[in-house]
C-alpha cells in the first residue's frame, strides 16, 4: 500500500516539482521520509516482542513480579514479556523488546503522512499559482458584482479536483491518515504515562467489571435478608386493604362494615383503587394497586463501588518511558537481582531472542516455572498461546 501510494504520488505531485512554491528538493526528502518508514515497518515485523525462555523466568519475576490481581499465577506456551497487542499491521506482537520500534515506526508513520500532506498542499498551489489562478476574478452577470476566485474556495476545489484528481485525494488521503496515526500514538503514549499496556487496559477492565458484580451481588444478599419480613408485612396489609375494598364496595352508600365504618363513596374509591389501580400502574408499574405494593415490596438494585488494588507496574511516566527504550538495561538490572537472590553468578543477559515475534502474549511464571514469563511489569508478563 505504502508503494502504490508512493507511486502516485511521484506521477501526480512529484512530477510537478519544480514550480513556484517547491523545489525540487523535496523529492529527495519524501522519498528518504518513505524509505525510512519502510525500513521500521520491516524491523519491526522482523523483531522479537520479547519470547520468554525458561532460563530468564528468574529475571522476568525480578523485573515484572506477579500482582495477583490481573496477572495470577498460570502457564502458558510461548510467552512474551509485557505483552501489548498483537499488530495485524506488521504481524507480530509488540511487547517488552519490540515496543520501542513500534512507537518508531508509530512515528515514522505520523511524520511522513503529515508532511506528504503539506507539500501536496503545497505543490498544488503552487500549481494554481504559476495558473494565474489568484488573479483570476469572476463576474456575476446579474448583479454585476466582480468576484476573486480567492474568496470562493468552493471554485477552487472544483478545479483542483478536474484538473489534479489524483494529487487532491493523496492530500485528503495522507491528512486522515495523518489524524489517525497521530491518534493512536497519542494512545500509546498515554499507556506509557499510566503504566499499563493495551493487555492490561483489558484485564483491569474485566477485573473492575467482576469485582463490581460481586459487590452488587453481597448487596442484593445483604437487601434480601434484612429486609425478608417487610415484604410480607407489605403484601399482608395491602390484601387486607383489597379486602376492605371489596367489603365497602358490597355494602354499598351508608352500609356499616364489622368495624362499625360507614362504607360511603370515598371508601369505595379507596377500594376500587387497591385493586385495580391506576392505567399508568396496570401498564409500567409503580405506584397504586397491585403492581404498586409488588413493586414497593420488591428490593431495588443499589449502586456500588469498588476499589481496584493498586496497580504495581506504574513506577511514574519516566521510569516507565524508561523501560519501554532502554530495556536491554533494566532486563541486565533484574537478571543480577535475581542471581543476587538466589546466591550465585549472573547468568548471560541479554532480552530475550526467541523465536521471533509470534503472536505469543505476556507470559507470566507459575510458582513452579513453567508458566511462561515475567513480562508484564509487575505481574511479569500476560499468556497467551501463539497462534
Amino acid at each position: 500500500m505504502v508503494l502504490g501510494g508512493f507511486y502516485i504520488y511521484w506521477t501526480n505531485l512529484f512530477s510537478l516539482l519544480p514550480n513556484a512554491w517547491v523545489d525540487e528538493g523535496h523529492i529527495l526528502t519524501g522519498s528518504a521520509s518513505v524509505l525510512l518508514s519502510l525500513a521500521l515497518f520491516v524491523a519491526a515485523c522482523a523483531s522479537d516482542p520479547g519470547t520468554v525462555r525458561r532460563e530468564q523466568l528468574p529475571a522476568w519475576h525480578a523485573l515484572y513480579p506477579l500482582d495477583g490481581a490481573i496477572f495470577p499465577p498460570k502457564e502458558c506456551e510461548t510467552c512474551v514479556g509485557r505483552h501489548d497487542h498483537h499488530c495485524q499491521w506488521i504481524n507480530n506482537c509488540v511487547g517488552y523488546n519490540n515496543i520501542r520500534l513500534f512507537l518508531a515506526f508509530l512515528l515514522a508513520n505520523t511524520a511522513m503522512c503529515a508532511y506528504g500532506a503539506l507539500l501536496a498542499g503545497l505543490i498544488l498551489g503552487g500549481e494554481m499559482q504559476a495558473r494565474g489562478l489568484f488573479e483570476v476574478k469572476l463576474v456575476n452577470y446579474r448583479t454585476g458584482q466582480v468576484v476573486p476566485l480567492t474568496r470562493l474556495p468552493g471554485k477552487m476545489a472544483e478545479w483542483l479536483i478536474i484538473f489534479y484528481p489524483l494529487g487532491v485525494a493523496m492530500a485528503l488521503f495522507m491528512g486522515v491518515a495523518t489524524l489517525l496515526t497521530t491518534a493512536f500514538l497519542s494512545y500509546q503514549i498515554y499507556l506509557i504515562a499510566i503504566g499499563r499496556t493495551q493487555y492490561e487496559v483489558w484485564k483491569w477492565r474485566d477485573l473492575h467489571s467482576e469485582l463490581l458484580r460481586r459487590a452488587e451481588a453481597e448487596e442484593l444478599v445483604k437487601l434480601v435478608e434484612g429486609g425478608a419480613a417487610e415484604p410480607e408485612a407489605e403484601g399482608a396489609k395491602l390484601e387486607a386493604a383489597k379486602g376492605r375494598g371489596e367489603g365497602d364496595r358490597r355494602a354499598g352508600p351508608g352500609s356499616v362494615d364489622g368495624e362499625g365504618r360507614a362504607g360511603g363513596p370515598a371508601a369505595s374509591s379507596g377500594g376500587g383503587a387497591a385493586v385495580k389501580g391506576t392505567w399508568w400502574s396496570r401498564t409500567f408499574g409503580g405506584g397504586g394497586g397491585d403492581g404498586g405494593g409488588a413493586a414497593a415490596a420488591k428490593p431495588k438494585r443499589r449502586r456500588v463501588s469498588v476499589e481496584l488494588p493498586r496497580n504495581i507496574y506504574h513506577k511514574g511516566f519516566w521510569a516507565n518511558a524508561s523501560e519501554v527504550f532502554l530495556p536491554e538495561l533494566h532486563f541486565q538490572r533484574a537478571t543480577r537481582r535475581a542471581a543476587a537472590a538466589a546466591g550465585g553468578a549472573a547468568p548471560a543477559v541479554g532480552v530475550a531472542t526467541g523465536s521471533g515475534g509470534g503472536g505469543g502474549a505476556a507470559g507470566r511464571q507459575a510458582a513452579g516455572g513453567q508458566d511462561a514469563g515475567a513480562g508484564r511489569k509487575g505481574s511479569g508478563a500476560r499468556s497467551k498461546k501463539v497462534r
